[in-house]
């Protein structure tokens, strides 16, 4: 017989090759990847699932009988009226040294602490389901679960928020224990916004320990529970998005949602706003703008960047010091080429102003949100719809014409030194040159800046074509709204590099989110195929980094 690690490899790739119905590729990965030995879940799967004529497994009797399982083993509701009486409900408060037993927080008005059930219900389990519960969570907890759940209320019971335990009982919240009673709370971020509101409150990984603060020698919460809901928290997440998916509703192809209120004021009248504005000095400008950045901060909150504030009137403000005032020129420059080449949504570049200490680039806000908060959650339809999307967007900033007068084939989109990590990473840091690397004659040229010594013989080759290209395309720059296309924002590293440039760049940056990258490789598939120049980068890239 193979090894199991033989096993495991080969039912991930069947699971892999199988072309199945999203996100049904997901909740198999889970039951091998969340159980509590996975190589034990891989030989359960290969004894289930028969061979099919190609080589690859018939998963059908699996994936039903894990989704029966999923579906069987707790409820999604936490039952909060059902309490113990009023003096263990007292000891329990005191046990748990009054903080919620998920976040760690306090009591609070609007989210007060509850003394609630770690397991919402217990639906049993039937005993075709027996075998594949035993080896997802091992005999122990099988065992747990088919005769031994505690039944002593202070083992039943903890204290949590009451938004923390409705997550907990959602998937969102998963435990992993240390040593005796020593826990980490880790947030499940599987799905799509809006998230619960208590993961913003929450350490990104919480250590806690299960004592009895009041030192009466009360019982602590029953460690099994929480093992055997965490195992199930990312199942539990990917049923959550098949259902999400399954109500939602096709939007058209023909219609992309508009992109924010900018889209309504006539042109012209823009245009003249903007004009008039910019007559007025530098200094008084800047301070508007930090004015407008304070109040944004404490209307809308800090955004996911340092170095960028949404303000008032649908905009936002990037600000960045003195010697990283040529990417914020770049990026007003490529906005400004794509405002007056093509029909992507984009922001408006509003103005591009700078002091003795800082430079302050100002745009028009696009409507959206990323599409990492909610690709999960993206039906099938609207991941087609994506593609065809970012398609025609694409086609659009390669029709973008280069000024004849340039003596440069690659340069960033005003005809300079380009900003990019990838270029940057095989080279020695220049103090002089600084980030910004370049600008190119040829592509030749630009080839031997990407080489390493260490692999004289991988290199690209010359004779492509030079495209205007975003060159950061991943799930943060990428908007959509109601599963369409809203935006495509941050536009730093954006310029003229060779046309496989934006293909690689997105595998670049993201490597292992494979919903995403199916997408890029659809999206790219139209345009050329670029397999070889990723290879090559792949390379260049494991040995740099």
């Amino acid at each position: 017989m193979e090894n199991s690690a033989t096993d495991f490899d080969r039912v991930l790739a069947a699971i892999r090759d199988a072309d199945l119905r999203y996100p049904d590729e997901e909740l198999l990965e889970s039951f091998l990847e969340d159980s509590i030995d996975s190589e034990n879940a891989a030989l359960y799967a290969l004894q289930t699932c028969p061979a099919t004529r190609g080589g690859g497994l018939d998963l059908t009797p699996l994936l039903s009988d894990w989704k029966r399982l999923i579906a069987a083993e707790v409820s999604h509701e936490v039952p909060f009226h059902q309490q113990p009486d009023r003096v263990v409900a007292a000891d329990i408060w005191k046990r748990d040294g009054g903080k919620c037993c998920i976040t760690g927080l306090t009591n609070s008005l609007f989210d007060p602490l509850v003394v609630a059930p770690i397991l919402p219900i217990m639906k049993p389990i039937q005993k075709p389901l027996h075998n594949i519960l035993k080896a997802f969570v091992g005999p122990e907890l099988q065992q747990w679960v088919l005769h031994g759940e505690s039944h002593n209320a202070y083992r039943r019971y903890w204290l949590v928020r009451k938004s923390a335990a409705t997550a907990f009982s959602r998937g969102f919240y998963q435990f992993e224990f240390d040593e005796g009673s020593v826990y980490y709370v880790a947030a499940r971020r599987i799905g799509g916004p809006p998230w619960p509101s208590i993961h913003d409150k929450t350490p990104e990984l919480r250590r806690g320990c299960f004592a009895d603060h009041s030192a009466s020698g009360i019982v602590t919460p029953d460690i099994s529970s929480l093992q055997l809901i965490s195992r199930f928290a990312n199942p539990f997440r990917w049923s959550c998005v098949a259902r999400e998916i399954a109500g939602k509703k096709l939007q058209p192809a023909t219609k992309l949602p508009n992109t924010s209120l900018w889209h309504y004021v006539p042109e012209r009248f823009v245009n003249t706003l903007i004009s008039t504005w910019h007559l007025a000095p530098a200094s008084f400008r800047i301070l508007v703008y930090r004015c407008l950045g304070f109040i944004g901060a404490k209307v809308y909150g800090s955004s996911c960047s340092l170095k960028v504030q949404q303000l008032p009137f649908g905009m936002y403000l990037k600000t960045a010091g003195l010697t990283w005032h040529e990417g914020l020129a770049n990026e007003y420059g490529a906005l400004s080429l794509i405002r007056q080449h093509t029909r992507m949504p984009a922001p408006r570049p509003l103005d591009l102003a700078s002091d003795s200490d800082k430079s302050y680039l100002l745009t028009s806000r696009v409507s959206g949100v990323r599409l990492g908060s909610c690709i999960d959650t993206l039906s099938e339809d609207e991941g087609h719809l994506l593609v065809y999307d970012l398609q025609k967007y694409i086609g659009q900033l390669r029709a973008i014409p280069k000024d004849a007068t340039s003596k440069y084939a690659i340069s960033n989109a005003v005809d300079e030194a380009c900003y990019d990590h990838r270029v940057n990473m095989c080279l020695d840091y220049d103090e002089t040159r600084g980030d910004f690397v370049g600008p190119f004659i040829n592509e030749a040229q630009f080839n031997k800046i990407l080489q390493t010594p260490a692999l004289p013989n991988v290199s690209h080759c010359s004779g492509h074509n030079i495209f205007f290209t975003h060159s950061d395309l991943n799930l943060r720059n990428v908007l959509v709204r109601n599963g369409r296309l809203s935006g495509i924002v941050d536009w730093e590293n954006s310029g003229w590099y060779p046309e496989y440039w934006d293909y690689t760049k997105a595998h670049f940056i993201t490597k292992l989110h494979r919903r995403w990258l199916r997408i890029v490789n659809a999206v790219f598939k139209r345009h050329g195929d670029y397999d070889s120049e990723l290879a090559i980068e792949r390379q260049l890239w494991d040995y740099c980094m």
